[in-house]
């Protein structure tokens, strides 16, 4: 099965390795086991991972970022925790908690709790490269408006898109788009907030509002191209 996704095992204790493996690979999760809390903290900041599953009893692991309540890290959390950990944890950012000891049922399970918080998450945010040109936009900033002039919509997702004008946009202006969806001849309409700028004419735009038909139509029409959207499954 093609690896969808992608986890972070990090534990010093003995583990049953090949069930573990195997039910991450079943998954289609590619798993990578570390020793150590500073591994983490490295792979966690240099590369994209979806899931992170932490013993508790690892030395530095309180104390990770991705664990802080503050972290912009965006995957979801696992903690094995022994009982009277577990009250250590309501000031961090976990998703899931397990019970040690950690057999390859209780991570299955776990796994599978997380499996569609994971999808939805990497749903939401794969940006899909496109060329789409706005029917009409205005930009409103500091109190002046006008109309937004030719533009492109380079990739989109379902939280933002990125568009590139003739001219720098103002960071933190919001915007008003209508645009039509991939693929088809149905338009969406969508107020966001220039989250970046960059001065050739590239602009970051998240999202603010978008009725729940149009983000009904947006999430269908971008999960039908997604390029491993027929992989995603939960095993029985």
């Amino acid at each position: 099965m093609k690896k969808v996704f992608s986890a972070l095992l990090v534990s010093q204790d003995p583990l049953p390795l090949d069930s573990i493996g195997k039910v991450f690979d079943d998954h289609g999760v590619a798993l990578h086991l570390v020793r150590s809390a500073a591994e983490v903290e490295h792979l966690v900041r240099s590369s994209r991972f979806d899931l992170v599953v932490c013993d508790y009893d690892t030395p530095g692991i309180p104390e990770l970022s991705c664990l802080s309540r503050e972290t912009k890290w965006r995957g979801i959390s696992m903690v094995i925790a022994r009982g009277t950990s577990v009250r250590d944890l309501s000031g961090k950012k976990v998703h899931f908690t397990l019970n040690k000891p950690a057999t390859a049922d209780l991570l299955t399970r776990g796994l599978r709790a997380a499996y569609s918080t994971m999808a939805s998450q990497r749903f939401a945010a794969y940006r899909h490269t496109v060329a789409l040109r706005p029917v009409a936009g205005t930009l409103l900033h500091r109190g002046s408006q006008w109309a937004l002039g030719p533009a492109v919509i380079s990739d989109i997702s379902q939280t933002g898109l990125c568009l590139k004008a003739p001219e720098s946009l103002p960071a933190n202006g919001l915007i008003s788009v209508n645009f039509p969806l991939p693929d088809t001849q149905e338009h969406v309409h969508v107020l966001g907030t220039i989250v970046w700028s960059s001065p050739d004419g590239k602009a970051g735009v998240k999202f603010n509002h978008i009725s729940a038909k149009e983000q009904k139509l947006l999430q269908e029409r971008l999960r039908a191209r997604l390029p491993w959207h027929n992989d995603l499954f939960i095993p029985e």
